[in-house]
Parts: C-alpha cells; sequence; structure tokens
C-alpha cells in the first residue's frame, strides 16, 4: 500500500495552488475527486456565471454605444 503525506478530498478553485505547493516541500499528494477537476464553481458555478454576466454587459453597452457618440453594429 502507498503512503501519502496529504490527501485532498474534492478538488476546487485552490487545488492547483495547494498541490504545487505541496509538491515543491517534496510531499506525496493523493487527490480524490467524484466528479470534474476543479468543483462547481469552476465548471458550472461563479466563473461561467461571472463569464455570462460580463458577455450581457458588454452587449448591453455596445446597443447603447449611441448615447455615448461611438457608431457600433450588432
Amino acid at each position: 500500500m502507498k503512503n501519502y503525506d496529504i490527501i485532498l478530498i474534492g478538488t476546487g478553485q485552490a487545488t492547483g495552488s495547494l498541490v504545487q505547493e505541496f509538491l515543491e516541500k517534496g510531499k506525496a499528494i493523493a487527490v480524490a475527486e467524484a466528479d470534474r477537476v476543479g468543483g462547481s464553481c469552476v465548471n458550472w458555478g461563479c466563473t461561467p456565471t461571472k463569464t455570462v454576466i460580463a458577455s450581457a454587459q458588454a452587449a448591453h453597452m455596445v446597443r447603447r454605444s449611441a448615447e455615448f457618440g461611438i457608431e457600433a453594429t450588432v
């Protein structure tokens, strides 16, 4: 049986930073993830939502561009 210094259960946004730091310290690491690496925030929560909101905001500003003296077509 293999021994580990650290076992991460689930992966979230901090996993990449943590793993890198542990590896630099020479730690043996095991990671257990049931679904997609990165967790809910990266894959279907916060990050995708922020992307959709930013795109909608940009489209809104393009539609209003004439109010600012800018001619833009969509």
